[in-house]
Order: structure tokens, then C-alpha cells, then sequence
């Protein structure tokens, strides 16, 4: 008896036992689910080394990182302005509000010095920069925000990081279980349409559903989970390894078909599917973990996530399932009906005849794909992964930088010197056309004040700990070419006045990191990705011709869906193009190793024709249950998330898998056409050579046995 035959014939024996472990199991991991912590700081996942992140470091243990945000209240008076911004430097959680009137020449307190015709009161608006005690995602800070809201309500629009990490958790948790509902809702029509029992579905859900809460708990021990991940990895883990349990259903089917008793069917189906299972398993789980080697930290965060989950869906259907099975079994055979689903053969046959057109184009149009999803126009700032055209955020700062201009902070911290030093240097950046404001400690004090008369409060936050601080506010956007070159000149004039010691710290500077760092995380991920399930598939059918006809598919399907988003004129979030890739190429390989399983099968006993024929029509019923519900999952993420990095991920993730399933349907007949001749050589010659080593073994068997019997001989004689 083999190993996987004894583990199944364990499984199925303590098939009660396990499924009570697994369901205590699940109720621990519910519970530990509310402990799990979520990250919306995406700047977190910064490898330490980036200068931002070294910057990001030294200033928390210098001075501290506390939030900020800008509201502008509308149609106030003056004197309404002053007492609202009293009211608000009151509530907990507040450091300080920033309020710059002009009038009489005068500024009011702790504002940044800027150039005159930077007012923060135009035509009944006023503008209040506002300062929290601790950091833009805190608890105390985003309360701080709802009581800000509260307080002026539709009177003022907001923005700023402190406004988008809480109104990005308003929307995450509020759309999550609804994304989820509805998508379950989704994939339990689909499978009633595509399976002969209205009780399957509910047993397959039941199942996977058991996994998505084993996963969510174990959350916990990984630290925190981004926002992004959290919000998709449910839903993924249903898509993509909900094939797991139908293929224990069917084989437990086809051993009661063959007379087995229900336990005994059981094991078999077990057994057949461990080995089935855990292969399959494979390439969606290398797809997942290449995201590991990603530079940017979500990568491991999404990666460990996505790969765990199907580790335990596999897990769930293999140890949990067969104890779920048998309890369910008789309301699965009494809710039996007749199939929904044509015969395929004329799809099957329409795929043979196409496939060679369908492989000219791919072949005229493979190099142009490559080049136009290069040619994307991506976005890379945090702002841009939660911020979008339509979204409530984009529209309020829009709104506030329609009437006092753009804003872009930048944070300069270097050595404590000279005050004329550093008024020198704020003088030199303040001359500058893209600089709205500089505060420094010596543009602060009046001229005449020494330092030691300003309050140890208030110089702490400039100068601590043998650094000072600099708040630099430029004129431009967070993300573009122009804001690029400006951090570079301020980066420069900074070592020039200061030396090397120094750093600067922005939602650009952390831009221009994050795009240097994706670049070269996606080729890295790509080439991973790409290794890992080439070796599989390589492995599992013992051959690289099969394991090249199973990724080319994928690869062309992969270019055609990011090449859509080119021709769309859409923005493309560069963390979307990174992470996408990797998880089409994992969960939809499967698609063309299914059809590739079946070729090999039919070839042995039909002609080529046939034998393709067969491979898609027998494979096109896995194929439609897996695609269909990728793909739906895929864009009920894109029509219900708000935030656009969500949304997008859901929207390259459905439009993927059809992608996918069109060239496994329509590309793949055509390369086993011109490739079968070379396949089924090298599969004589694997038979030849496995001849050979069988008649050289019974060769060396008869030899072995003569020679035995000639001593037996000699020692008669």
C-alpha cells in the first residue's frame, strides 16, 4: 500500500475527529481575526535602505512623525475663521492649526513663513493646516479627524494623509463584507448552472469558506495586513482554489461508479487527490510566493497571504471535506438534476479549425503587446493607490487646490548648526519658483528673539537631538516629472548647506522610491514567477516542450490584459501591473496543464485531431467553473470597491482570466497541432528507453538467477 493511500485510508477512518479539530480550529481563528491589525500606510512597506525610509526613521526617533491634514471651510467670515481654528486646536489629539490671514502684515501663530500672495483666506475661504499629536493612521488621530468632521460638517472639504488613511478604512471595512457577500453570491449561481446537484455548491462553499476563516485568523501571526490584501484575499481564495473540492467530489463520483462502498470510495478519492490536488497546487502557490521577492514590502504581505490560503484550502478539502461529504452526501444525490451544459463539441471543433489564425495573430501580435504594456501610464504614489477620478477624496482636495493652489510638504532634517546657516539655506529655497513656504527655526523667530526665550515645547519640534527641522511646501503636484526635479534641487541645495548627515522626507520623495523599487520588482517578480511554474509543470510532465506549451498561453494572455489598460488610456497603478501578473500567471496556468492532461491522455488512442478536439471539450467544463469565477469575482471587486487600487486589482484579475481561458481554448490546439509531432517523439522515446531498462533489468534478473543456480550446482556437485 502506497503513502498517500495509507493517509487516506487515516483521513477517512478519523474523519469525525479531524472535522471537529478543523471546526474548533476555524472558531480560534474567527477569534483571532479581530485581532488581526490592517496597514493603510503603504509608505511602511519601504525596504529600510530607500532614502525615504531612512529619512522616515531618523525623523520618528528625532522629532517624531505626527499626521497632518488641510480643511478649507467655506463661506466664513474672518472672525468665524479665528474661532473655528480655536475650536479646533482644542479638540484631543490636535498639536496645532496653521493658519496664515495677511492681514496688517501679521501671521498667526506657528505658521510657516511664505511669499505674500500665499494667503490662507481668498473670496470667504479659509485654510487651516492642521497637525495631530501622533501619526496620520493612529487611532487618536483619526478621531481626531471625525471630530473635526463633526465640528464643521458640509461647511468644510478635507485632505491631506490623515483624511485618506480614515476615509480609506471607511470605505475598506464598509465595502469588504459586501464585496464578499456578493461575490459568494456569485460563485454559488455559477456553480448551480455548471454542476448536476443543487447540493454540490453548498458543500464546495462550505468547504473553501471553512479555509477563508482558517486564513483571516492566522492573519494574526504575520504582524499586520495591508489593506489592499486584506480586502482581496477572501474572495481570491474562494476563485482559485475552489477546483480542489470539486475534484474530491468527482473522484469520489467515479469510485462509487465503479462499485465501491461509500468509505471505500472515499479513500480512493482521497488518495487520487492528494497527489492530484497538492500538483496543482503547486503553481498558484509559486505564483503567490514569487510576490515574496518583491523589494517593496506588500509583495511578502500579499504573497504569504494568497499562498497560505490555498495551502489551507487544500489542507480544508483533503482533511476536513470527506467528513463534510458523507454527512452531506444524501441531500447531494437527492437534489439531483439534469446537466445545464451543452456537450462543447461543436466549441471544441470551432477551436481546432480557428486555432491556426489564432496563432499567426498571436504570433504578429506578440511583440506589439509586449510594447504597449510597457508603454502604460502608471501611477506610483501612495495618494494615487487610494485617490482616483470620482472618488470623494480626489474631489475635495481638488476642490481646496482650485482655490489656494497645490501643496506638497517636504521634511528636511540635518545636523544643528548656525541660525545664519540655516536662514541662509531658507532663503536659498524660498528664491525658488516651485517653493510656496519654508519654516525653519531661524525664519521663525523675530528678528532680535534669541533662542533660548522660545519655549522648550515649541522648540522641540525644529530642534531636538543635534538635528533641526525644516517644513518645505512646494507649488507643484506630488507626482510628476516636475516635482521630481524639485526634490532633486532641494536634495542637493540640503547636502550643500548641510552635508551628507541630512535627509529629505515627502510624499514624492517616497513617490520616486516606490517607482525606482516596482521597476525593478516586476522584472524580478516576472522572472521568478516564471522559473517557479516552468519547474513544475516541467516536473510534473516530465518534460520542458509540455511546460512551454502550457506557459505561452498564459504569457500572451497576461500582455493582452495589461495591454487593454494602454489602449484604454487609463492610469495604471504600478503595484496593480506588479502584482496582477504574478497572480494570472498562478492561478490560471492550471487552465492550460488541465487541457495539456487530457492531450496526453486522448494521444495515446486517437490521431492528432481527435485527440486535441477531445482534450478541449473534455477540459472546457473545469475550464468555463474556474474562469467564470475568476473572472466575476474579479469584477465584482472592480464595481463595488471605491478605492482605486482595489478596484483595479479586481478589474486585471477578471479581465485576466478571460484572457486566459480564450487562449487555453484557442491558442493551445494550435500549438500542440504544429508541436505534436515533436511531443509524441519524445514520448516514444521515453517509452523506448523505459523498454530498454525494463529488458535490461529481466536481462539482469536471468543472469543474476543463472548465476545463483550454477554456485547451487557447484556446491552439490
Amino acid at each position: 500500500m502506497s503513502f498517500s493511500e495509507k493517509c487516506a485510508n487515516f483521513i477517512v477512518k478519523k474523519r469525525e475527529k479531524i472535522g471537529l479539530g478543523f471546526l474548533l480550529m476555524l472558531i480560534v481563528s474567527l477569534f483571532l481575526s479581530f485581532f488581526v491589525e490592517i496597514n493603510y500606510d503603504l509608505s511602511k512597506y519601504l525596504p529600510d535602505w530607500s532614502l525615504t525610509e531612512q529619512g522616515i526613521h531618523k525623523m520618528e526617533e528625532t522629532f517624531g512623525y505626527p499626521g497632518t491634514a488641510r480643511v478649507m471651510i467655506k463661506n466664513v467670515t474672518m472672525g468665524e475663521a479665528l474661532n473655528y481654528k480655536n475650536q479646533i486646536e482644542e479638540i484631543s489629539g490636535v498639536d496645532r492649526v496653521s493658519f496664515h490671514t495677511g492681514e496688517n502684515g501679521a501671521f498667526a501663530p506657528n505658521y510657516m513663513e511664505g511669499k505674500t500672495e500665499d494667503l490662507d483666506y481668498k473670496d470667504g475661504n479659509a485654510l487651516f493646516h492642521i497637525v495631530f499629536v501622533n501619526g496620520d493612521s493612529d487611532l487618536k488621530t483619526k478621531a481626531a479627524v471625525q471630530e473635526i468632521e463633526d465640528l464643521l460638517g458640509d461647511k468644510a472639504v478635507y485632505a491631506g494623509l490623515a483624511v485618506q488613511s480614515k476615509t480609506v478604512e471607511e470605505q475598506v471595512s464598509g465595502q469588504m463584507g459586501f464585496i464578499l457577500g456578493l461575490g459568494i453570491t456569485f460563485i454559488f449561481l455559477i456553480l448551480l448552472l455548471m454542476t448536476n446537484s443543487y447540493g454540490e455548491p453548498i458543500l464546495f462553499l462550505l468547504t473553501i469558506l471553512v479555509a477563508v476563516g482558517l486564513n483571516r485568523g492566522t492573519n494574526v501571526f504575520l504582524g499586520k495586513v495591508s489593506f489592499i490584501t486584506n480586502n482581496v484575499a477572501a474572495i481570491l481564495q474562494i476563485a482559485v482554489s475552489m477546483d480542489y473540492a470539486i475534484f474530491l467530489l468527482h473522484s469520489f463520483e467515479l469510485g462509487l461508479s465503479k462499485g465501491m462502498e461509500k468509505e471505500k470510495a472515499l479513500s480512493f478519492a482521497v488518495g487520487k487527490s492528494l497527489n492530484t490536488i497538492l500538483a496543482s497546487s503547486l503553481t498558484t502557490v509559486g505564483g503567490f510566493l514569487a510576490l515574496c521577492a518583491m523589494q517593496f514590502g506588500i509583495g511578502m504581505d500579499m504573497g504569504l497571504v494568497l499562498a497560505k490560503g490555498v495551502v489551507l484550502s487544500l489542507l480544508t478539502v483533503i482533511f476536513f471535506m470527506p467528513a463534510l461529504l458523507l454527512r452531506m452526501w444524501n441531500f447531494v444525490e437527492k437534489t439531483r438534476h439534469k446537466s445545464f451544459l451543452p456537450s462543447f463539441r461543436s466549441l471544441s471543433n470551432l477551436a481546432y479549425h480557428v486555432s491556426p489564425l489564432v496563432l499567426v495573430l498571436t504570433l504578429l501580435l506578440a511583440f506589439p503587446l509586449n510594447i504597449m504594456q510597457g508603454m502604460n501610464n502608471f501611477r506610483f504614489s501612495s495618494s494615487a493607490v487610494v485617490m482616483g477620478e470620482g472618488t470623494k477624496i480626489s474631489e475635495m482636495a481638488e476642490e481646496i487646490d482650485s482655490v489656494f493652489g497645490e501643496e506638497n510638504l517636504l521634511i528636511a532634517i540635518y545636523p544643528s548648526g548656525r541660525n545664519d546657516m540655516e536662514s541662509a539655506l531658507g532663503g536659498t529655497l524660498k528664491s525658488l519658483p516651485f517653493v510656496k513656504s519654508v519654516q525653519s527655526l531661524s525664519t521663525a523667530l523675530p528678528e532680535g528673539v534669541p533662542e533660548f526665550m522660545t519655549p522648550k515645547s515649541s522648540l522641540d519640534l525644529v530642534r531636538k537631538d543635534g538635528y533641526s527641522r525644516m517644513v518645505i511646501t512646494l507649488n507643484l503636484p506630488g507626482e510628476s516629472e516636475a516635482s521630481y526635479k524639485a526634490v532633486n534641487t532641494v536634495r542637493q541645495i540640503l547636502k550643500d548647506y548641510t552635508g551628507s548627515d541630512s535627509y529629505l522626507v515627502g510624499d514624492t520623495t517616497a513617490t520616486m522610491d516606490m517607482e525606482n523599487i516596482l521597476r525593478s520588482d516586476n522584472a524580478r517578480v516576472n522572472t521568478i514567477s516564471l522559473i517557479i511554474i516552468f519547474l513544475v509543470v516541467m516536473f510534473s510532465f516530465k518534460s520542458a516542450l509540455y511546460a512551454f506549451v502550457a506557459m505561452v498561453p498564459i504569457e500572451m494572455a497576461i500582455m493582452t490584459n495589461m495591454s487593454f489598460s494602454y489602449l484604454e488610456g487609463s492610469q495604471m497603478i504600478f503595484i496593480g501591473f506588479v502584482v496582477v501578473s504574478s497572480i494570472q500567471l498562478g492561478a490560471t496556468v492550471d487552465y492550460a496543464i488541465l487541457a495539456l492532461d487530457h492531450f496526453k491522455e486522448e494521444r495515446e488512442k486517437k490521431e492528432r485531431k481527435e485527440a486535441i478536439s477531445a482534450a478541449i471539450r473534455k477540459s472546457l467544463s473545469s475550464l468555463l467553473v474556474s474562469g467564470s469565477i475568476l473572472t466575476v469575482v474579479g469584477y465584482v471587486i472592480y464595481f463595488i470597491s471605491s478605492v482605486p487600487a482595489i478596484g483595479q486589482l479586481g478589474k486585471l484579475i477578471g479581465r485576466g482570466a478571460l484572457c486566459s481561458l480564450f487562449y487555453v481554448v484557442f491558442l493551445l490546439p494550435g500549438l500542440l497541432r504544429v508541436l505534436d509531432k515533436a511531443l509524441i517523439r519524445k514520448e516514444k522515446i521515453k517509452e523506448l528507453v523505459k523498454e530498454k531498462r525494463e529488458k535490461l533489468k529481466e536481462s539482469e534478473e536471468i543472469q543474476e538467477k543463472q548465476e545463483v543456480q550454477e554456485i547451487q550446482e557447484k556446491k552439490t556437485t
